[in-house]
Order: structure tokens, then C-alpha cells, then sequence
């Protein structure tokens, strides 16, 4: 079984070779890793909108994939970018729950990510009194938040 060390390393030897600086601490739970990153370069290795972010989570599965021949799941977090991106969404499908609730009328939420409409249906899948819908193809795909029956 992978090992903690192992997957430090190979992040490290990532970033050294492409020249970043960073912090690491790896965590894991079964067959989830997660790997937080500190650096000064933050903004660069995260990205328009997270983008970058993900290509490089995607990319160490892949090396590290390769590298230990196992199957997990990974998730990088730079400057906890992603922590605080669950936090502000988490505020918002409330804030609009509420929102749909005193209005009366449904409301969609333009989101581009698929990690990012997961986070505001389980979030809303808390309360008995709004119901989410996904909406939309591709890049188009929105969530509808409606007032339960």
C-alpha cells in the first residue's frame, strides 16, 4: 500500500522540477489522499477560477499513479483555496435556500464546476424545505434551487 512519504516525495520532486517552492502535508484516509500545499506562488499554481489547480491534481494522480501502480483518489489544496472555496459556497446555496424560501420562487445558481454543484447538493440535501436540481449540458449545467412541496 502507498505510503505518506512516498506521496510527499513525489509531490516535492513535482514542484522542484517545475520550480516552485512550496510546504507540503500529506494526509490519508483509506484511499483518499490529501495533499496541502503552502507556497508564495499560490495564485500562479492555482489559477483562473482553479483551474490550474486542477490540472495539476490531475497530473500527480497520474505520476503518483504510475509511479506506486495503485488506485486512489487525490486532492490537492493550495493556500487552502479549496477549503475556503467549499466554506463560500456552502454560505451561498444557505443564502439562497433562504432566499427561495421567502420569495417563493426558484432560483438558479450558475456554476461552472462539477465539484462545485456537488458541494451546494449536498449542502442543501441538509434541509427539508428546498430541493436542488441540475440543470443543462456541459459547461451550461446550472443548479435550480425550488422550495420543497
Amino acid at each position: 500500500m502507498i505510503n505518506k512519504e512516498e506521496i510527499k516525495n513525489i509531490t516535492e520532486e513535482f514542484f522542484k522540477k517545475s520550480h516552485f517552492e512550496v510546504s507540503i502535508e500529506v494526509e490519508q484516509k483509506e484511499e483518499l489522499i490529501n495533499i496541502d500545499i503552502q507556497t508564495s506562488d499560490a495564485q500562479t499554481l492555482i489559477g483562473r477560477q482553479g483551474l490550474v489547480l486542477s490540472d495539476i491534481q490531475l497530473l500527480l494522480r497520474k505520476i503518483i499513479k504510475k509511479k506506486t501502480n495503485e488506485d486512489f483518489y487525490i486532492s490537492v489544496d493550495i493556500d487552502n483555496y479549496k477549503k475556503n472555496k467549499e466554506n463560500y459556497l456552502k454560505d451561498l446555496a444557505w443564502n439562497i435556500a433562504d432566499e427561495v424560501l421567502k420569495t417563493g420562487q426558484e432560483k438558479e445558481i450558475p456554476l461552472v464546476s462539477s465539484f462545485d454543484r456537488r458541494i451546494v447538493h449536498i449542502e442543501l440535501q441538509q434541509r427539508n424545505d428546498v430541493l436542488t436540481e441540475s440543470i443543462g449540458d456541459g459547461e451550461e449545467r446550472r443548479i435550480i434551487v425550488k422550495p420543497a412541496s
